[in-house]
């Protein structure tokens, strides 16, 4: 390179480009394309244009047709900001023409492109074609969840099309974009009304914001976190900025306790320990409350009675009696049962079924000393009658 390249002298197209001043504009015209989220500003010199007319412009996808959304505007008088794509022409007969017949062209490119990727055993979902005004290029947007190798199926695509093949792959977010729908709040998604490009969302925000951590219920129609999680993030972090953690142990009016809830809406903050349950607003959470690291509080296990906490609402009044205080028990109602019913019915029936045994086994026992008894007189006759035997002998 030499020096007068160096300096942005040569003259070369590149240095030309850098060197041509902006063109300015008198009007801005808002135009919005063909399953676009939102119109697109576009420079012009006539003020004629109104709202619901077809205009040609050039789009960084090459020669495009879309509807004004709105008339043109004075870019002096409302300080707007210079457009940097001009409007070529207002849309002819011809240009509507072409419109309508690249319509049907987009169908049957869908048609050929999906045939081809089941042809091809491709892992990827075809979800729209489309093709510029003087058709040169179409665009194919796809869902994946890995990059593909399409190289072949561009060599496929551009023998039958004829024209530029672009293939763009989107993700699940983009893909409920183009389809849209109804959130839980009732009203049509964000992103397909208005939102242009996705936020990082993360868990933690839904922390800050104090929701319960259910995935399925944070979840839109993507499958991904709500992108409504990031709206409210801002203030709620502004709000709870040096407040102490939830559940933290903290000593406030010379007791401990633990921070077990909290109302950013309400201001207000719920402090526990064993004796007392106390609301106070988030100010004196903040100015008043000292962080207690490491403190444990010892609950005494020995008593069995139930103990009662007092509740108490810093500037709020309770309509109760003065005289009374408010007892609040957090042990559930006890009930006596005696376990000693149950015991004796056990042995009853065992003893039960001990007598029933025994009873059945008695005729058998009675039985048996008989037969013994009988053996025996049995025995003693046979002897007698051996003996009588032997002295006739």
């Amino acid at each position: 390179m030499n020096m007068e390249c160096e300096n942005g002298l040569c003259g070369c197209p590149m240095h030309q480009e850098q060197e041509q001043p902006a063109v300015k504009y008198a009007y801005s015209v808002a135009v919005r394309f063909k399953n676009a989220a939102k119109p697109y500003s576009f420079g012009c010199d006539n003020a004629d244009i109104k709202k619901g007319s077809w205009v040609v412009v050039e789009t960084a996808q090459g020669i495009e047709m879309g509807e004004v959304d709105a008339d043109a505007l004075s870019i002096d008088k409302y300080n707007l900001h210079m457009p940097t794509k001009p409007i070529i022409r207002i849309a002819t007969e011809k240009d509507q023409k072409m419109y309508a017949e690249n319509t049907i062209a987009e169908s049957e490119a869908y048609r050929i492109c999906n045939e081809e990727i089941l042809h091809l055993n491709l892992d990827m979902n075809l979800m729209s074609a489309q093709y510029t005004l003087d058709r040169s290029k179409v665009l194919f947007v796809y869902l994946a969840d890995q990059r593909v190798d399409f190289r072949e199926l561009l060599k496929v695509l551009g023998t039958r099309l004829h024209c530029r093949i672009e293939l763009r792959q989107i993700g699940e977010r983009d893909k409920a974009k183009m389809v849209g729908g109804i959130g839980m709040c009732g009203m049509e998604t964000c992103c397909s009304r208005y939102k242009n490009h996705f936020d990082v969302i993360s868990i933690n925000m839904a922390k800050t914001q104090q929701l319960a951590l259910n995935v399925e219920k944070l979840s839109g129609m993507c499958g991904k976190l709500m992108c409504c999680l990031k709206y409210e993030e801002n203030d709620y972090k502004e709000l709870t900025a040096g407040l102490p953690k939830m559940g933290s142990q903290v000593e406030y009016d010379g007791m401990v306790y633990r921070l077990t809830s909290m109302n950013v809406m309400k201001q207000e903050a719920k402090l526990e320990n064993r004796e007392q349950v106390l609301f106070i607003s988030l100010e004196n959470l903040r100015e008043k409350a000292i962080p207690r690291k490491g403190f444990i509080q010892q609950n005494n296990q020995k008593s069995d009675k139930p103990v009662h906490r007092t509740m108490v609402h810093e500037g709020v009044a309770i309509p109760v009696n003065k005289d009374k205080a408010v007892h609040v028990s957090t042990d559930l109602p006890t009930v006596k049962v005696e376990s000693s019913k149950p015991q004796n019915n056990r042995s009853n029936n065992k003893k039960t079924n001990r007598n029933h045994s025994n009873k059945q086994n008695q005729p058998r026992q009675n039985a048996g000393k008989n037969t013994a008894e009988h053996k025996k007189v049995t025995v003693r006759t046979f002897g007698r009658k051996k003996k009588d035997e032997g002295d006739n002998a």
